[in-house]
């Protein structure tokens, strides 16, 4: 019995210094293979701004509360759908949002070139809303058939004398704006409910995005010039008007992203904070030959602002070390000639890859490669610039790019006088 007991308690301690052992090696060996990074953020995504690739991601594809990076798309929106200097009307509901906010009152009348400043840089609650209802109504008298019911009692009031359920309609309608623009550019897991994005929910859902969404959003917006005047601005002044075009108030607004001044090559940037939320942040670095967009979500709840510019530079410096732009398929690589058989003989021809210009891509040395050379079953007659099959680029097993191979000549199929011709000219030598 006591022989037992011994070695059981022998068993014990070896099969504790071996799960010792396996956790110390396999989290060193992890750590080492996956890069894990010791984020704040519970959620964080570092994308390469080129291509949309997740370089790094935590819980990248996990949908949560945004907060004020919602903005991004406010801005966006407003850019595309109308003119920088329309005049826009305030409602009471616009001037009812909670802080922060530039107190607008109603009445007031502000161009949207000034407001998308008061949104971007000081991220007032009450300006998006005014962005919201002034943007939509524009939408519905361009638009009428888009959102007939509304176009024909909303589009042609005054926004400054409608009530709040009427506002919160030409808000649904601007929402919706939001949405279809985030389908577009791939988000699946993106929802927009407010121009704000104070926390908020409805029958479809909560207004929330993931890291990864967010961080796409950022990369579409940055094509855009105004966007980016407007975020790198350190500060504007502007004013309000009566409805005689007298001023009002006069305002400044001073740039609250501190993370341009705190890293080289920041080219744009959102934060933001709501109670469901935490802290957030987007932004867009831009460099000789590399775009990175770093979005983090959850980055700490309050006192911890800090967080979100640790982790901003913890990934940045990580794409930074780690990713570089390679060729990954050359315009000029020589495809091998096909040949094709009419009835009569084989006839050579020279496919060439539908590309203008060569392939690149951020990779690390930690990245495979991978190209295919794939043809259709050739069948005449051929044209030249017929699609006859592609090439196909993995990166790390995932299809990344696919080009189509064309044919350079024509090619045709011979018909029952063509054979009788050859023949004829066989048997006359």
């Amino acid at each position: 019995m006591k022989y037992l007991k011994k070695n059981v308690s022998l068993m014990l301690k070896m099969a504790v210094l071996i799960l010792i052992f396996n956790f110390v090696f396999c989290t060193t060996h992890a750590y080492a293979d996956n890069e894990k990074m010791d984020l704040f953020a519970k959620y964080a995504a570092l994308l390469d701004g080129e291509s949309g690739r997740v370089l790094y991601g935590k819980d990248e594809n996990t949908p949560v509360p945004m907060a004020s990076t919602t903005k991004i798309m406010t801005c966006i929106i407003a850019l595309e759908y109308a003119d920088l200097d329309l005049i826009c009307e305030t409602s009471a509901y616009a001037a009812s949002m909670p802080e922060v906010k530039l107190n607008v009152n109603k009445k007031d009348y502000f161009k949207l070139e000034d407001l998308l400043y008061s949104l971007m840089l000081k991220s007032h609650n009450d300006a998006a809303v005014v962005i919201a209802e002034n943007v939509a109504q524009h939408f519905l008298r361009s638009n009428p058939d888009e959102f007939p019911v509304e176009a024909s009692t909303l589009a042609d009031r005054h926004i400054n004398e409608l009530t709040k359920e009427d506002s919160k309609k030409l808000v649904h309608i601007f929402a919706s704006l939001m949405n279809k623009k985030a389908a577009s550019l791939g988000c699946e897991n993106t929802y927009f409910i407010t121009p704000n994005g104070l926390d908020a929910n409805d029958e479809h859902g909560v207004h929330s995005t993931t890291a990864r969404d967010l961080a796409v959003i950022m990369s579409y917006c940055i094509n855009n010039s105004k966007f980016l005047d407007i975020t790198q601005t350190q500060s504007h002044s502007f004013s309000s008007y009566n409805q005689d075009n007298s001023i009002i108030r006069s305002f400044t607004v001073g740039n609250a992203n501190a993370f341009l001044s705190m890293y080289t090559n920041i080219i744009s940037g959102k934060t933001g904070f709501t109670c469901d939320a935490g802290y957030c942040y987007v932004c867009a670095y831009k460099d000789d030959n590399r775009t990175f967009i770093v979005a983090l979500l959850a980055c700490g709840w309050p006192n911890n602002k800090t967080y979100k510019w640790k982790d901003s530079k913890k990934l940045l410096d990580y794409g930074r070390e780690k990713y570089n732009v390679q060729t990954v398929y050359d315009k000029d690589s020589p495809l091998e000639p096909l040949s094709v058989w009419d009835g009569l003989k084989y006839n050579d021809f020279m496919p060439y890859a539908d590309i203008n210009e060569n392939l690149q891509l951020l990779l690390s040395d930690k990245d495979n490669i991978n190209v295919t050379i794939n043809y259709n079953d050739v069948l005449l007659p051929i044209y030249k610039n017929d699609v006859i099959g592609n090439i196909k680029i993995y990166v790390n097993d995932k299809i990344w790019n696919v080009i189509d191979i064309k044919s350079n000549t024509d090619i045709k199929k011979l018909e029952f006088i063509d054979y009788f011709k050859e023949i004829l000219n066989m048997f006359l030598g």
